[in-house]
């Protein structure tokens, strides 16, 4: 079976979509509750870079390689009050109001 260029365009960018893909799958992540406690409305966000917050009631943030820094203030403005780099959770309730995964590039 011969290859065209155009062929060969696509598969290299179905295995460039494959990787960036397993990375995102990979990728650290943030759950939080509406609460009380780590109860009700599960809320996950792992997307690189800043994510406001909308619930409060508990968290659990899973590492894989990436950092987050948490801010109290919406849309990451300011400087960050705490920064996760290893795993860490609690089902006490937090003023975090935005967060900021740092992603390799």
């Amino acid at each position: 079976m011969a290859f065209t260029k155009s062929s060969t365009a696509i598969l290299a960018m179905v295995l460039i979509a494959a990787l960036v893909m397993t990375d995102v799958a990979n990728a650290s992540s943030f759950i939080a509750w509406s609460g009380p406690g780590c109860n009700f409305r599960p809320v996950q966000y792992r997307n690189c870079g800043c994510s406001n917050i909308n619930e409060h009631g508990g968290y659990t943030f899973t590492y894989n390689g990436q950092s987050a820094a948490m801010y109290n203030t919406v849309n990451c403005q300011g400087v960050s009050h705490t920064r996760f780099s290893s795993s860490v959770s609690s089902c006490s309730a937090f003023g975090w109001k935005s967060m900021f995964i740092q992603c390799r590039k």
